[in-house]
Formats: C-alpha cells, sequence, structure tokens
C-alpha cells in the first residue's frame, strides 16, 4: 500500500500489484515504458461538486482495457486487473462500490490516474499529430512545469503521450487541459494505445501482457476504444493514434498483421489515421511483407524501433517507396536518463517525420441484418437468439457491434443483447421462454443495432414456430345399429381437444355411469395434462368397469381400464392396462398393442395404437363390426408439434 501523499513523485503503474492511496503527483518517477496488466488499486479524493458521477456511488467496467471506475461521494476509485478480476470485483463489493452490477462496456473511462476525465473535449488543432524533428516518450507523461522547462531547453518538439489500452503500464496521466496546455507551448503529440499483444512475455511486458485472442474482433475493439480516449483528450479526426506492438516471436506474425489491418480498418472508419509502433526486427519485417505482397490494408505511419542512435527515418529494410510520404517515425535509443532546464526525466528518444496526411470524413456505412438465431422455441426452455449484421454493399462482417434481439412482443417479449463476433453473429441466450400460443403457433422476433460513427442503424424481423402440444382424452364412446333402437353414445366424459404451450390440466367431471340396453360402463374419468421445458402432453382416461352385450355377439366385459398417451418431441408412449373377459371368461392380454380377437361377426382390439407425426392415438378396447358397429372404451391422444428439425 503506498501513501501518494506521503510519496507523491511514486508512478502509479497497473502493471504490478498495489494499492495506491491519494491524488498521483504531476512529477511521477516512472521509467520510460511499463507493460502489462495486473491487479491494481488507485483510490483518490475528488470533490463531489466537481465530480456528479461520485454523487452516488456508481461503477463501470471497462471490458477492453481490464478496468473498473467506482465513484462514491467524495472519492474515485480505479481498479485495473488481469487474470484475477473476481478479486479487485469482490474488493469493491466489500467497499460498498456495487461491482458486480458493474455495466460490462467498453464506453466506460480506460484505467488511469486522472480522477475528472472528460468523456469529450474541444479539438486540438488538425496538426496536433503532424511533426517533423527530434521528440521523447515515457510512461508517465511530464507535469506541466516540467515540459516547459524542456521546450526551453531540450531539442526536442513532440512528445509520445499513452491515451490507453489494457497494456498501458501507467495508465493515462494526460487530460484534455493537459493537452491544450502542451499544444499552446509549441508541442506537437504522438498518442500511444497498448491493447492486447502477441504473447503475454512479447518485448517489455514480463509475461503479464494480456493476449490477441480474435484478430479481427479484438483489433476493432481497441481502435473504437482509442478513438474515444483520443477523443476525450482533444485530439481531432485525423490524427495519428500508434499502437504499440512489442517485440514478439516469428509464429505470431499472421496473428498481429490481421490484428493491425483491422486495427487500421476501423480507425479509418472513425476518421482517424492509423499508426503502429514495433520493432524493426518482428513488427516491421511483416508489415513491409505484408504491404508487398498486395491487398493488405497497412498503417499509415510507421514508428519503429532500433536503437542505434542514428536520428533519421531511413532504415534500408524498410523500402523507400513504403511509408514515404511524411509516414515515419524512429525510436533509435531509449531508457535514457536526461537533464534539461534542470529536470531530469527518464526516457526514449524518437526522430519524427509525420505529416499533416489525410483521412476522408467518416461515412457511416449501410448494414444489413439477418435472422440466425433459432427457428423453432419451446417454453419452458432457453432460446439462441441471434442475427448477423453485414455491410449492405458487399456483406462483408460488421464485428464488435452490439445488437438487441427479442422474442415475443407486447408486454410479453423477451429478449437481450449481444455483440458480434468475427463473423459478423450476435447471439445471446434468453433463460427460460415464456410466451403465448397464437392460433398459428408462430412467434415475432426482431434484430436492431443502433449505429455509430462508422456503421447506420439497421434492424429486421422475423417470425419463429413455438412448440405445442395437443391432447384428447374420452371414457366411451359407441354407435350400435339396432334395427328398432339404435343407441348412440357421445364421448363421455369428453376432454374435447386441448392445445396448450404451458402447463396445464384439463379434467372434466368423472361420469359415475353409462347406461343403456346394450353396453353399460361405470366410474368413467378422462385428463389430459401438459407441461413445458420439455412441452408434454399426456392423455389418460380410465373407466372402472363396462360390459358390451350385443345380440350375436359374445358378452365382453373390461375391469380396472386405463388408457394413456404421452407424447413430446422427443418420444411418444402409449400404453394399455384392463382386466377382459369374453364369454365370462377371463382373457390373456400381452402387453405388445394391437391385440385382436376375432368375434365372428365383429373384431376386438385391445391396446390399438396409431402413430401420427409426433402424436400416438391409444384405444384401450374397439370393438367394430358390420353396419357401422363401433364401440370405443378408453381413449388418448396426444401429440407434439412445431419440433425442431
Amino acid at each position: 500500500m503506498i501513501d501518494l501523499d506521503r510519496d507523491p513523485d511514486t508512478c502509479v503503474r497497473f502493471d504490478r500489484h498495489a494499492v495506491y492511496l491519494g491524488t498521483p503527483g504531476a512529477r511521477q518517477d516512472c521509467p520510460a515504458t511499463a507493460l502489462g496488466r495486473t491487479e491494481a488499486l488507485l483510490v483518490q479524493p475528488v470533490s463531489g461538486t466537481r465530480d456528479r458521477a461520485a454523487s452516488t456511488a456508481r461503477v463501470t467496467r471497462n471490458t477492453t482495457d481490464h478496468s473498473y471506475r467506482a465513484t462514491a461521494p467524495g472519492l474515485a476509485v480505479t481498479g485495473s486487473y488481469g487474470a484475477d478480476r473476481k478479486t479487485v470485483e469482490r474488493i469493491l463489493t466489500g467497499a460498498g462500490l456495487p461491482a458486480a452490477g458493474a455495466a460490462a462496456t467498453p464506453d466506460s473511462p480506460a484505467a488511469g490516474t486522472r480522477a475528472n476525465r472528460p468523456a469529450a473535449a474541444a479539438a486540438l488543432p488538425a496538426d496536433a499529430t503532424s511533426f517533423q524533428g527530434k521528440g521523447f516518450d515515457r510512461c508517465a507523461a511530464p507535469s506541466g512545469g516540467q515540459m516547459q522547462a524542456w521546450k526551453d531547453a531540450s531539442p526536442y518538439g513532440a512528445v509520445g503521450v499513452y491515451i490507453g489500452g489494457v497494456n498501458a503500464g501507467c495508465g493515462v496521466t494526460v487530460d484534455a487541459n493537459w493537452m491544450q496546455t502542451q499544444y499552446d507551448a509549441g508541442w506537437k503529440y504522438f498518442p500511444v494505445y497498448v491493447g492486447p499483444q502477441a504473447s503475454a512475455d512479447a518485448g517489455s511486458c514480463g509475461g503479464t501482457c494480456d493476449v490477441i485472442d480474435d484478430p479481427a474482433a479484438d483489433g476493432a475493439a481497441s481502435a473504437r476504444d482509442a478513438v474515444r480516449a483520443a477523443g476525450s483528450l482533444g485530439l481531432p479526426a485525423g490524427s495519428v493514434l500508434y499502437y504499440n506492438m512489442e517485440h514478439y516471436d516469428a509464429q505470431h506474425g499472421a496473428v498481429v498483421t490481421a490484428f493491425l489491418e483491422s486495427w487500421t480498418r476501423t480507425v479509418h472508419e472513425l476518421g482517424f489515421r492509423s499508426g503502429a509502433y514495433g520493432s524493426l526486427s518482428s513488427l516491421v519485417t511483416d508489415l513491409v511483407d505484408a504491404a508487398q505482397g498486395g491487398g493488405y490494408l497497412a498503417p499509415d505511419v510507421i514508428d519503429f524501433a532500433k536503437w542505434d542512435d542514428n536520428a533519421t527515418t531511413d532504415e534500408p529494410k524498410i523500402p523507400a517507396a513504403l511509408w514515404a510520404d511524411h509516414q515515419r517515425i524512429k525510436q533509435y535509443s531509449g531508457d535514457l536518463t536526461q537533464t534539461h532546464g534542470g529536470v531530469t526525466l527518464n526516457i526514449d528518444v524518437d526522430q519524427l517525420d509525420v505529416g499533416a496526411g489525410g483521412t476522408q470524413p467518416p461515412v457511416q456505412k449501410d448494414t444489413a441484418l439477418a435472422w440466425s438465431g433459432a427457428t423453432t422455441v419451446e417454453n419452458g426452455a432457453a432460446a439462441e437468439l441471434g442475427a448477423t449484421l453485414t455491410e449492405k454493399d458487399g456483406g462483408a462482417a460488421v464485428t464488435g457491434r452490439e445488437v438487441a434481439l427479442s422474442l415475443g412482443s407486447g408486454d410479453a417479449a423477451q429478449g437481450c443483447t449481444a455483440k458480434t463476433d468475427a463473423e459478423g453473429r450476435a447471439a445471446c441466450t434468453v433463460d427460460s421462454v415464456k410466451q403465448p400460443l397464437t392460433a398459428d403457433a408462430t412467434l415475432p422476433v426482431a434484430a436492431s443495432f443502433a449505429g455509430d460513427d462508422a456503421y447506420k442503424a439497421s434492424k429486421t424481423q422475423a417470425t419463429v414456430r413455438l412448440q405445442y402440444v395437443t391432447g384428447r382424452a374420452f371414457g366411451l364412446s359407441a354407435t350400435v345399429p339396432l334395427p328398432l333402437l339404435p343407441v348412440t353414445v357421445d364421448p363421455t366424459p369428453d376432454t374435447g381437444d386441448v392445445r396448450s404451450a404451458a402447463a396445464a390440466t384439463v379434467t372434466p367431471a368423472c361420469a359415475p355411469s353409462v347406461s343403456t340396453p346394450v353396453l353399460s360402463a361405470d366410474a368413467l374419468c378422462a385428463e389430459v395434462a401438459t407441461t413445458t421445458g420439455p412441452g408434454t402432453a399426456t392423455s389418460t382416461a380410465s373407466v372402472g368397469a363396462a360390459r358390451i352385450g350385443i345380440a350375436g355377439l359374445p358378452v365382453v366385459e373390461v375391469s380396472g381400464l386405463t388408457a394413456t398417451s404421452a407424447s413430446s418431441c422427443a418420444e411418444q408412449k402409449g400404453s394399455t392396462s384392463l382386466t377382459l373377459k369374453i364369454a365370462g371368461v377371463v382373457v390373456d392380454v400381452p402387453d405388445t398393442p394391437d391385440h385382436t380377437i376375432d368375434l365372428g361377426l365383429a373384431r376386438l382390439v385391445v391396446n390399438e395404437q396409431k402413430r401420427t407425426d409426433h402424436g400416438l392415438e391409444v384405444t384401450a378396447v374397439h370393438l367394430t363390426g358390420p353396419t357401422g358397429l363401433d364401440v370405443t372404451v378408453g381413449a388418448a391422444r396426444s401429440a407434439a408439434h412445431h419440433c425442431a428439425a
């Protein structure tokens, strides 16, 4: 734990474990370079009247540079994290700062040492990053007094300032006021962003650097974060933003060049120019090869490290035709301690030849959204919502953008948000679908992209199918065409046709008895029960006892009868249980379906089963004969609909 009031010259660094208390000093004693990101905290006082965000406890998380920003009455906390985000979250939560609910967004301020940094600032003049001559860079920016002393006495006219990135070890130590003041004093800038690296131990990382995971998505996300940071410091459109890529081994070359192409493309889309810093033996070699191969979008300015004490941007390993129009910086020495005007600083030194250049103003590209999520959903189950965002002209994937996705409409609408991946697809999950069943069993789905500086808004709508089930059960029905007095029994008791996408039970009142001259039955019941997750319909019919006595046929008696049919999209199954007597003799009935008994003038089927598409009809006892004789005892049917392919 370090008390900054007691040691104001301490370098506040986020590449080593530490807790800093107090306001960082204006003259931090920092090394020229500090890279990496680990768990560290800076707790500093702020004035509640000057920082409205501090009037109540509030926490945001920058997912791009791995930092938390917490404010509460009288204080501001910046927490950085490497592999152990939960520890920082736990510390903040324990202090009454709601880190667990922090919005995960790259829009939050990057981890740094300025407690009051505006989200946007008045733009500096267009030549803020144009300069020919000597410059220097260091991890933490010098104070205003130190800058003035060096302006008067040193050979330097440009200064490298770190504007953000997950691996910026000292964080961001400048604000818009500092930038404006130093520009007015005659300084120019080369802004440096230190995002994910090729490997954890690249260059000066020492094993703690965050690494590139997805080159296209990470490059675009870093570019957007850098442009936001540049805007907060007053750097105007057209400024060169330099990506710091530490020295890496040869096997990482393809990842790095893909990353920097995505960085450059996105920086251009947002109206800025792209720069890249790296070693001559790794980054520059790979960029030269890529640029000469054709079809590669190279950075506008190359900043290469070659510590030979030769202050020139000419370099034999860089073809004269590449980066030829005032598009080079050379870091020609480093880790130097120099004194000018009585002020001593540890620095790296650079030779700049950077012209005004030019970029087209950002032009929003038309976009198109297409639904790519589930086409069938089921109540009570999870559902993936998804859409793919592309450029309308050419179909290129639009990466790293937030898409809002919804299922259903009105009060029943369910939704979530997700960012597009390298293929432009955004997908998120609704944990448990809860939607009403409509007449056609379909639901509206929608996706929308709000647009940004580079891309226009777009939206799409589609329909998906909602799985549902149906069922019906009844105890008895009969058509007996007697010559003088035909007998007809409507289905009794009857659930009717049940259609549901929710959990429900339909149970009509049981019928105590049915009595006709040729048949009778007692204790007749029917039920259809539906469930969700998975959607299942279970239909059950039961009859305590039934007797069928028709002239010319043996008497048929059943007791303890139950017929069941259960259907889901996964399976359909049915069963019948009963005791059967024919002419007073108990008949052994096998468990297999469709057991048929020939009664001479009629046909008796026990456990009759008919399969339909994802459905099953079960009839416990079915007696049929000539002239339309048809008696059913115990009928149950069920089916599932809109099953996923």
